[in-house]
C-alpha cells in the first residue's frame, strides 16, 4: 500500500468512529510518527481532523464531514467479487431473497474499465472453493433471529443415530465445508453444543410454560479433567487430518512427516473421534484414552462380525 492508499484509507477509518495513534499505527502496520505526519498531510488537504489529547483521545473527523464513494482499485475489486463467489456456492445463504439485488447493487459500484476487468481476469485464475451441498437449512433465518434475540427455540432434531427434541438457545452460526453450524445451549443436555442446521427438522417456540434453568457454561472443550486424546499417525494419516479444521491444530508433525495428535474433549465426544479415527483405518494408532481404543475395538467387530457373515 503506498502513502496515498494509506490516506485515503485512515480518512475512511476517522469516518467510522475515533481513533488513537496507536491503533491507527497497528492498523496499517506504521509507526506512530508516521501516523502524525499522515495527519498532518491530511490536515493539509483541507480534511478537518481533530486531535483530542489525553486518555481517551485519538483521531477524528467534524461530524459533519463526509466524502464522496473512492473508487476501488483492481485488487479491492478483485476481493470483492472473490467474497460474492464464494458466499454463492453456499447451497442456504441467510435472506436468500436479498441475494441477487445485494450482487446487482454490488456490481453496479465498481468501476468500469480497466479495475473491473482485471478483477475478473484475476477471478479467472484463482477462486475459493466451497464444497457442493444438496442439504437444504431452511431454518437458517429463525436460528438467526433466535440467537440475536437470545431466544429459545423447540427444536425437532436428526442426529446421526436417532431423532430428538430439545429446547435450544441458539449462539454463534457459521459455515463450514459446505455445511451450516449452530453452536447452542441445551436445555435438555443442560450443556453448549453444536448442531448442523441442515439437521433440523422443525422449529416452533417454546410451550407456554417452558422455564428454562440459567444457563450454565460448563466446562470449557479441553479443560483439564477432560479425557486426553492422543493418537500416532502415518504421513497419509496426518495429511488427512490437517484437512479437519478443529485437529489441525493439534497434530505435530515429525521429521518423517508422521505426526502426533494430542487434545482433551468432553467425554461426549469420544463417540465422534471413534467414529472419525475408524475412518482413518491403519494410517492411526489411538494410544489413549482406554475408553475411546475400547470404542474403537466394539467398531471394529461390528465391521468383523457383519463381514464374516458373507
Amino acid at each position: 500500500m503506498n502513502r496515498i492508499e494509506r490516506l485515503a484509507a485512515i480518512l475512511l477509518l476517522l469516518q467510522q468512529r475515533p481513533y488513537t495513534s496507536a491503533e491507527i499505527a497497528r492498523r496499517f502496520e506504521i509507526s506512530r510518527r508516521t501516523v502524525l505526519r499522515d495527519v498532518q498531510a491530511l490536515s493539509e488537504m483541507g480534511v478537518p481532523v481533530i486531535a483530542r489529547e489525553g486518555p481517551g483521545g485519538g483521531y477524528s473527523l467534524d461530524p459533519d464531514y463526509r466524502t464522496e464513494p473512492l473508487p476501488l482499485t483492481r485488487n479491492e475489486a478483485f476481493l470483492l467479487l472473490l467474497a460474492i463467489d464464494a458466499v454463492q456456492q453456499l447451497s442456504d445463504l441467510p435472506f436468500q431473497q436479498e441475494l441477487s439485488s445485494l450482487t446487482a447493487k454490488l456490481r453496479a459500484l465498481l468501476p468500469q474499465g480497466e479495475p473491473t476487468a482485471g478483477a475478473q481476469d484475476l477471478l479467472a485464475n484463482i477462486g475459493l472453493q466451497v464444497p457442493t451441498r444438496e442439504q437444504k437449512a431452511p431454518f437458517l433465518e429463525a436460528l438467526l433471529q433466535a440467537a440475536q434475540a437470545h431466544a429459545w427455540l423447540r427444536v425437532v432434531y436428526r442426529s446421526a443415530e436417532r431423532t430428538t427434541t430439545q429446547h435450544l438457545l441458539p449462539g454463534q452460526i457459521y459455515a463450514q465445508d459446505g455445511f451450516w453450524y449452530c453452536t447452542a445451549y441445551s436445555h435438555e443436555r443442560g450443556e453448549r453444543r453444536t448442531y448442523r442446521v441442515d439437521r433440523i427438522q422443525h422449529i416452533e417456540p417454546p410451550a407456554a410454560g417452558f422455564s428454562p434453568a440459567p444457563v450454565a457454561e460448563g466446562l470449557p472443550y479441553d479443560h483439564p479433567s477432560h479425557p486426553e486424546v492422543r493418537a500416532r499417525l502415518t504421513p497419509r494419516g496426518a495429511d488427512l487430518v490437517e484437512t479437519e479444521a478443529h485437529l489441525a491444530a493439534a497434530l505435530r508433525r515429525l521429521e518423517d512427516r508422521s505426526g502426533e495428535i494430542s487434545l482433551r474433549c468432553p467425554p461426549s465426544e469420544l463417540d465422534w473421534y471413534a467414529r472419525y479415527f475408524a475412518s482413518l483405518g491403519a494410517q492411526v494408532e489411538v494410544l489413549a484414552p482406554p475408553e475411546l481404543c475400547q470404542k474403537l475395538e466394539n467398531l471394529g467387530r461390528e465391521l468383523l462380525e457383519r463381514y464374516q457373515k458373507r
